[in-house]
């Protein structure tokens, strides 16, 4: 069944999305080659001093140097900073197959593309290098607003700096927290798989709501 209100922008968030990432700290520093022992005796005093320091990141307050500094010391120093800057670029994984083809289907259907991510300054410009990246014409990063998901204010930003709002955006993002929140501005929103295929989830969503793609 498709929309009553066609929209005229499907925006998309990157990682789980787009790029295949991976989602704890846990699997980070796994890939990293940091042991198990060292994982485990991380305490959640420190874990909440972590997340402290990469939300800041993440929003541009902080730049690289700051942050590794600010996890180096959050993490109590138990990690040097060459593990950090291995476990923060083994954080990404690559495009999903097919997505930056279900992206341009979108906008040969005529409809705008978009992204809205959590992301970093250093992830930023790798993730722009992508093939999916040359699709998508509005470029939202938090780092660049200066706002996270799901704080509302980043969507109502996302809705000033690209002038489409309420039923005209299609959100689709793998994290329902993100998608609670777009709901709740009146954006049309699905929640994406990213076990799955994300490309033919991006198509299907799409094409649901209105877009002849």
């Amino acid at each position: 069944m498709t929309s009553r209100h066609p929209v005229k922008l499907v925006c998309v968030d990157l990682g789980g999305v787009v790029v295949r990432i991976r989602h704890s700290l846990a699997e980070t520093l796994h890939a990293a080659g940091v042991p198990g022992y060292l994982l485990e005796a991380i305490s959640t005093d420190e874990m909440q001093a972590f997340r402290a320091s990469t939300s800041l990141y993440q929003r541009g307050v902080h730049d690289w140097d700051a942050w590794l500094d600010a996890a180096h010391n959050a993490l109590a120093r138990r990690l040097d900073r060459d593990t950090l800057l291995r476990a923060h670029d083994a954080i990404l994984m690559g495009e999903y197959p097919g997505v930056a083809r279900s992206l341009g289907a979108i906008r040969n259907a005529g409809a705008a593309t978009a992204c809205l991510s959590n992301t970093n300054a250093r992830h930023w410009d790798a993730l722009i290098e992508l093939p999916a990246l040359g699709e998508i014409e509005h470029r939202h990063a938090s780092h660049l607003l200066g706002l996270e998901k799901p704080s509302a204010e980043i969507y109502r930003a996302f809705e000033h700096a690209t002038g489409r709002a309420g039923a005209d955006i299609l959100f689709l993002d793998d994290l329902e927290a993100n998608c609670i929140a777009a709901r709740a501005c009146g954006w049309n929103c699905v929640r994406i798989d990213h076990q799955r295929d994300t490309a033919a989830q991006i198509i299907a969503a799409a094409r649901a709501h209105g877009v002849p793609c």
